[in-house]
Formats: C-alpha cells, sequence, structure tokens
C-alpha cells in the first residue's frame, strides 16, 4: 500500500438462502473480501480474507466503502445495506480507532451479460449500485456495525434487518 490516499473496498457478500433458513446465524451467512493488501497482518481464519470478522488495515484519511450482494449476484435475492455505524469503543475492549461518520451514495455501473446479437457476443444492462462510505480518521482497532435486509426481485423484505459487527485497524502507517 502506497503513502497516497487509498479507498479501500469492502465486499460483503450473505449467503441469503443459508441466512433465511438460519436467521440467528449471521456470522455463518456473511464473507467480507478486501484487497489482500488490505488484510491485517494479525488475521487469520475467520478474521482473515473471505472470513466473516474480516480485520483489514486502513490509514488516517483513507475512504472505505462498503456494498453488498448475495452469493446470486443479487438475482434472486438482493442484499441491501441500510445502515453502517461506529460501534461503542468500549463494547469488548478499548478500540480507539475512529472513522467518520459512513454516507450511504447510489453510483451507476453495468451487468454484462453474453448475447450473441451483441457486440463481440456481449451487451450490458446499466444498473445503480448503493455504496456506504466513511473515512478512517484517528488510529487504533475500531468496531463497526452494518445493518442489511434481505430483498425479493419485487423489494419485499425477507426477514428481519440483520446487524453485523466486524473491525477494521487504523494504522499511523
Amino acid at each position: 500500500m502506497s503513502g497516497a490516499t487509498q479507498t479501500i473496498d469492502v465486499l460483503v457478500n450473505v449467503d441469503a438462502d443459508y441466512l433465511l433458513a438460519h436467521p440467528n446465524d449471521v456470522g455463518g451467512a456473511i464473507s467480507m473480501l478486501v484487497t489482500r493488501d488490505a488484510i491485517d497482518s494479525h488475521a487469520s481464519g475467520n478474521t482473515g480474507e473471505g472470513g466473516n470478522e474480516l480485520w483489514f488495515d486502513v490509514k488516517p484519511g483513507d475512504n472505505i466503502r462498503w456494498r453488498a450482494t448475495t452469493l446470486s449476484r443479487n438475482f434472486d435475492r438482493i442484499a441491501l445495506i441500510k445502515d453502517v455505524e461506529s460501534g461503542d469503543p468500549h463494547q469488548g475492549g478499548d478500540y480507539k480507532g475512529t472513522m467518520s461518520k459512513p454516507q450511504s451514495f447510489n453510483i451507476p455501473g453495468v451487468v454484462p451479460y453474453l448475447n450473441k446479437a451483441g457486440s463481440e457476443g456481449i451487451s450490458k444492462t446499466d444498473v445503480i449500485y448503493t455504496m456506504w462510505q466513511s473515512t478512517a480518521l484517528n488510529p487504533g482497532k475500531l468496531w463497526y456495525t452494518i445493518t442489511f435486509v434481505l430483498l425479493d426481485r419485487d423489494l419485499n423484505q425477507m426477514g428481519p434487518s440483520y446487524t453485523w459487527d466486524p473491525y477494521i485497524t487504523i494504522n499511523n502507517q
């Protein structure tokens, strides 16, 4: 990771079918991904890449962006993050790290698909993605919560709102 401000993208992948069948096991339904360079050097097991308690490192001033998807890539079950909040810095430890209040925003994107009639056999569908973004502020471990819902293709909520609480390490370097 270089010395310049970076944007760290965090993908929250939800196994929607599992979560709907096991609504009290949110952790069992979550896999979180970031670029390998951002993974905390002390992370292993479920705190590493693809784990449900993903630990990753940022520097003060870095941007953190979260988005959610399901294993079906939001085809028949959709995961939508409704809120991201800093957790209580004294809940279960003494977490000195801080970040700005996360804000949601929408960005345009595309989903490509194979289409024999398309240019080079590929076409696209325009989509809008919702992301949440915050800026890392003070160094230290940061506990935060992600609240999300599962929706069907008609945007009907499936099950309750779910909350998950992973960590970020904000380093001075």
